[in-house]
């Protein structure tokens, strides 16, 4: 055998010999990523928080209750038949509920409890006519804390995202109060005609609204919602303030305000 041959034969068992070594070290293990957890279902217990803006109105009516004074008053304008007053403000608080998913569709109970303190004055003037003198009729109407207890049925439009219809009970508690002042430079105890009364009352009513919810993150939602509202009525009646002891405690008028508003906000969900 030639020298080119035996090197070639060499050379050609070295090659054979290192093919393995080199598709070990060549041939990396591939590297696969891993895949994300899904996010869970909409199935069960929740519990969370809202943070909005609420705007209501009290449309009160007034009844003119003494024949003598106030039914006249009232005929010839110094007395208002009505009282309109809007409240508004920022609302907050807390809310818990619970899911059933059905396939593509969600169904639930939730009830929250809000802080919404706002107050609310409106006030009729009217100028001295005639015998009548000058009068200033005023109704102050405050909502102090707010609740709903409703059910949702809602419709996944992604797996993540939930269009949903609400609607129940609605609570507040309501506060009203009624002056009457004729003739402000007259001390009340010597006109008949002043007046004062004020209620107190934890109001049941009605609500409806809709809104979109979101998983954010694992067990977490966030959400907004539209929601209006109506608390029904409370009515107080304003005796007159008077020092003469044949009139002292005659009711003068009364007043009847109905309270019905609205509520935008948003909230974040802790699934259980």
């Amino acid at each position: 055998m030639s020298t080119s041959a035996k090197f070639a034969c060499v050379m050609g068992c070295v090659l054979l010999a290192s093919t393995p070594a080199l598709s070990a070290d060549n041939l990396a293990e591939p590297h696969y990523k891993a895949a994300l957890a899904p996010l869970p279902g909409w199935a069960g217990a929740y519990i969370g928080g809202t943070v909005g803006y609420r705007w209501a109105e009290s449309a009160s009516s007034v009844s003119a209750l003494d024949p003598v004074f106030m039914s006249f008053s009232q005929s010839q304008g110094s007395i208002p038949t009505s009282l309109d007053s809007r409240l508004k403000g920022v609302i907050g608080g807390i809310e818990v509920g619970y899911n059933w998913q059905f396939g593509h569709w969600v169904t639930g109970l939730e009830a929250d409890f809000s802080y919404a303190k706002s107050t609310s004055v409106a006030t009729h003037h009217a100028l001295e006519v005639g015998a009548l003198p000058e009068m200033i009729t005023s109704h102050s109407t405050e909502l102090t804390w707010f609740g709903t207890a409703r059910g949702r049925l809602g419709y996944l439009a992604t797996p993540d995202t939930l269009l949903f219809a609400t609607g129940g009970l609605a609570y507040g508690q309501a506060k009203v109060s009624t002056n009457v002042v004729p003739d402000p430079s007259q001390p009340c105890r010597r006109n008949v005609m002043c007046s004062s009364g004020e209620a107190s009352d934890t109001l049941v009513g009605w609500t409806i609204g809709g809104g979109l919810e979101t998983k954010i993150a694992s067990n977490w939602t966030a959400k907004i919602e539209y929601l209006h509202f109506n608390l029904g009525s409370i009515g107080n009646t304003a005796t007159t303030l008077t020092s003469n002891t044949f009139w002292r405690g005659t009711k003068m008028i009364g007043v009847d305000s109905n309270i019905t508003g609205n509520i935008v906000r948003i909230g974040v969900n802790y699934q259980l």
